[in-house]
């Protein structure tokens, strides 16, 4: 009778423990997400503003819209650990539109893209940073 219940007692404190972690895991990210945020929003802020003055001219100005889509997709792969689910997937998603993948393992940044590409990729851009607002606000009150 004592070994059944110390078994039980066992899961149960398993159970806890594991419960406990992701608890510890979502806290730790939301007072990440909390810190970064804001500073990250600000910077792909920047870079979406800088994108769009270089669509003006894009045939003259493409390799430096193509630095600031790269500095947008290394932002977000640093944040997107932090983020919760939805917002995860949102980011990966497009972080996915700025890699050119080679042999299903290799991949690297876009290096060109046309103008049509450009603007799907701004606007693209353009909507991440107002889920990111909108998270930071909801964040608040967390």
């Amino acid at each position: 009778m004592g070994s059944k219940y110390s078994k039980c007692k066992l899961n149960s404190w398993s159970c806890l423990t594991v419960w406990l972690l992701v608890e510890a895991k979502k806290i730790r990210n939301s007072f990440l997400r909390r810190a970064r945020l804001p500073e990250v929003i600000k910077e792909l802020s920047k870079a979406n503003n800088k994108i769009s003055k270089h669509l003006g001219n894009w045939s003259t100005e493409e390799r430096e819209g193509i630095k600031q889509f790269t500095i947008a997709k290394e932002l977000l792969e640093s944040l997107q650990q932090k983020l919760p689910d939805i917002e995860k997937k949102k980011v990966t998603i497009y972080t996915q539109t700025l890699e050119i993948r080679r042999y299903f393992f290799l991949k690297s940044t876009i290096s060109e893209a046309t103008e049509d590409e450009a603007w799907k990729l701004y606007t693209g851009l353009s909507g991440i940073i107002t889920s990111l607002n909108q998270l930071q606000k909801d964040s608040r009150w967390d």
